[in-house]
């Protein structure tokens, strides 16, 4: 009996109409659920339990031994039971290591030997996997930070600085390593960085940053950011940093710039070049003049300060034989004096004149020729 091609079309797509419709429904049913419940159990049926919901392979550490009580009353999705693998793992002292197709299983004291995520771009902050996240530090001097994060960091977890770069390196499971990242974002904020002139009266500039540097060695070596320069020529220093150091540094630059009650110091300056005897005359002429425009500069019938005496004071005297000048000023214008000395002490243009000196002896013995043979 043959059969009908009509009836054997329909059978076909009726079958065919089956199969979509079955695909359909499984499609549309809801993903896979599970209840984990785990009293005493031995970490490795754990692993097989989660292995099983979420396809994962592992790989675990003889050194992994651990009973483990899970409790749970809602249905969680297989990546929220692996999630809740991470934890278990965390709880007892263990990490897992993707690698490739396989996650190991470790001693949380082995979490530094082994490559975790690096650099993901998104760090969840309920993950506990092992991450490694550098974070880009811009108002604040990464150094700094580091003694401040590091009790919050595990000690299988890595946090290290690189000044060079201003950078942070952080290695800790996901959740930790995310907790840092939005403390440093609180810390890193943009800093009152002015810069402050701060004129000075009685010192030199140049001596007074010395200073300064000197005693703020360690706070700069240990990363604060603060910069101190000179500037001679108009005797001020230049303050940038964070405002309560610049405050810091206020306070001790205006301990430094007091008038001497002695009425200034005395400095003898040899000279190299120039005549000590005929720039004597020429200095006392620059002092004078000094001293009279900053009394002209002052408030009439004002009384004269310490300063203003000691520059009234102020005098020079050569030493013909040392080719030397004895100096006694104040601070201020013995720096100015000193300038002047840098200028004028220099090596005159020479000419390299060369000759050559012969002795000639002119007499007729020339002309009798060498003797005559015998």
């Amino acid at each position: 009996m043959g059969v009908n091609p009509v009836t054997g079309l329909r059978s076909f797509a009726v079958s065919a109409l089956a199969v979509l419709m079955a695909a359909g429904l499984a499609s549309a049913q809801p993903p896979q659920r599970i209840t984990p419940n785990f009293k005493d159990a031995d970490i490795t049926q754990v692993a097989e339990a989660v292995a099983a919901a979420t396809g994962k392979n592992f790989i675990i550490d003889p050194r992994v031994r651990a009973q483990v009580t899970m409790l749970s009353s809602t249905a969680m999705t297989p990546p929220a039971f692996y999630e809740a693998f991470l934890s278990i793992l965390q709880v007892y002292g263990f990490i897992a290591v993707p690698a490739g197709d396989v996650v190991k299983i470790l001693p949380d004291a082995n979490a530094r030997q082994f490559p975790a995520v690096d650099l993901p771009d998104r760090v969840s902050a309920t993950s506990d996997e092992m991450v490694t996240q550098v974070l880009d530090v811009h108002n604040v001097s990464a150094a700094q930070l580091v003694p401040m994060l590091r009790p919050m960091i595990a000690q299988y977890g890595h946090l290290a600085a690189y000044p060079a770069s201003n950078i942070l390196i952080i290695s800790d499971h996901a959740s930790n390593v995310n907790r840092m990242m939005r403390i440093i974002q609180r810390i890193d904020q943009v800093m009152n960085q002015d810069v402050e002139i701060v004129p000075l009266q009685n010192a030199s500039a140049a001596e007074v940053v010395r200073v300064v540097n000197s005693v703020y060695q360690g706070a700069a070596a240990e990363g604060a950011m603060v910069k101190v320069v000179a500037d001679d020529r108009s005797n001020s220093v230049l303050l940038s940093g964070e405002q309560s150091q610049r405050l810091r540094l206020r306070a001790l630059i205006a301990h430094l710039d007091t008038p001497l009650e002695s009425g200034g110091d005395t400095r003898v300056r040899y000279l190299h070049y120039a005549n000590a005897e005929k720039m004597a005359p020429k200095l006392k002429e620059q002092i004078t003049g000094i001293t009279q425009a900053a009394a002209g500069a002052g408030a009439p019938g004002a009384q004269a300060s310490p300063l203003a005496q000691a520059e009234k004071n102020a005098m020079v005297w050569a030493d013909p034989t040392n080719n030397a000048l004895v100096i006694t000023a104040p601070p201020k214008i013995m720096h100015a004096v000193m300038d002047i000395i840098d200028k004028l002490d220099i090596r005159r243009p020479q000419v390299l004149v060369e000759a050559i000196i012969a002795e000639v002896d002119v007499d007729k013995n020339a002309e009798l020729g060498p003797p005559a043979p015998s």
